[in-house]
């Protein structure tokens, strides 16, 4: 799950400036190349400037070194989802890639982040209603841009849905929108847009500035399609529509969020009695730590995990593995059992509240490789969390 290190879908080439570039043109770069965050390099010193912090200062000819600021940094080693973990604990939209010198190597946005989920099977697998702010707030399109601007800061949101008498969708403004477009246009927007009209910039209705038309996805849409829209387009939002109707909205803070979730949940506490052969340890972490990966996203919860490996002998000498897998869930325990020759797996499933036991014998394979065994115990589980997810569904029941 987004295990590859973060170098691998960083950017390389990083566009930088220099602490006495004025703020106009480092606006002008930004501009140009689509940027939300510029790198500002004095001498082996690494820094960051925003576009929103360029847009509110009171003086475009002076230097950048005066709004630039020391951003947290990630080591290229990083695995991307320890590096999505950093980048929402920072409060930043990017940072810097470093080596162990702390030199720079690349970029890291949220926006590739978004594109490395587009391909994911983790996001694939995830609809938006598991996380969409259901009922998102909305103006119509005849409310004035202060009103939008303070139903923002009350609700600490960077962005309202326009929508029209119907609650139609009809676009889209941002808090970015209000500062570019009222704040600092390239435009000046006089009092009164229309002829005769005699109005305030901020009494003007919504919909000279709002967004449209708007990219949207239907309720039944994935993550990964949320994604790819996100990084396609460019933007931070996707309204969720029914009808042409808003039902939900998801950020891209929402995605990073659930991402950093799954890694919370996948931190369970493995155990692990006894101890393969050398030759089979590293291959071994693996094939565990892929396999409880399944076993949490099957089961959702999972208190504990615990393997135990014996070595043993047959008549002739040779030696072999017998592997037991206890995955506690919740409602279960979950216990397999698996051996070479003539292998079965036994099946105890502990009911929360029931006094009795239910034991299942199941044939296998005849198995001597240890890594085979390691992967017979671990997808047996697998197997029976299945098993029990099915028939919950078919009783109306979930997890």
């Amino acid at each position: 799950m987004f295990d590859e290190p973060v170098i691998e879908i960083s950017t390389r080439e990083v566009t930088a400036t220099t602490p006495d570039t004025t703020i106009a043109k480092a606006i002008g770069i930004m501009e140009k190349n689509n940027f939300h965050n510029l790198v500002v390099l004095d001498s082996d010193k690494i820094y960051l400037v925003n576009i929103q912090d360029l847009l509110v200062a009171s003086n475009p000819e002076s230097n950048v070194d005066g709004v630039m600021f020391k951003p947290h940094c990630i080591h290229k080693d990083t695995p991307t989802i320890d590096a999505i973990s950093e980048l929402l604990d920072s409060g930043q939209r990017a940072a810097p890639v470093v080596d162990d010198d702390g030199k720079l190597e690349g970029i890291i946005t949220d926006y590739d982040i978004m594109r490395r989920g587009a391909e994911s099977l983790i996001l694939k697998d995830a609809k938006v209603t598991e996380i969409m702010t259901k009922n998102p707030i909305c103006v119509e399109e005849t409310d004035s841009i202060g009103k939008a601007r303070t139903i923002m800061r009350k609700n600490n949101i960077g962005r309202v849905l326009v929508v029209d008498a119907n609650n139609k969708l009809k676009g889209i403004v941002t808090g970015g929108d209000i500062l570019k477009k009222i704040y600092k246009p390239k435009r000046r927007m006089t009092v009164g847009e229309v002829k005769g009209e005699n109005i305030p910039r901020m009494g003007q209705p919504v919909s000279l500035i709002s967004s449209s038309p708007v990219r949207t996805a239907d309720v039944d849409a994935n993550l990964a399609e949320i994604a790819n829209l996100m990084q396609k387009y460019d933007i931070r939002s996707v309204p969720i529509l029914s009808d042409g109707v808003p039902r939900g909205i998801v950020t891209i803070p929402d995605i990073m969020k659930y991402l950093k979730g799954l890694k919370e949940e996948t931190k369970v506490e493995v155990e692990i009695q006894g101890t393969p052969d050398e030759e089979y340890k590293e291959l071994a972490e693996r094939v565990i730590e892929t396999e409880v990966r399944k076993i949490v996203k099957i089961a959702k919860r999972v208190h504990w995990i615990k393997i135990v490996i014996k070595k043993e002998r047959d008549r002739g000498g040779t030696s072999y593995y017998k592997i037991g897998a206890h995955v506690k869930t919740p409602d279960k325990l979950y216990v397999a059992q698996s051996e070479p020759g003539g292998i079965h797996s036994q099946t105890m499933i502990a009911k929360r509240g029931a006094e009795n036991r239910e034991v299942e014998v199941r044939a296998g394979k005849r198995r001597w490789d240890f890594i085979d065994v390691l992967k017979d115990a671990l997808l047996s589980v697998e197997g029976q969390i299945e098993e029990d997810k099915e028939k919950r569904l078919k009783n109306g029941r979930f997890f």
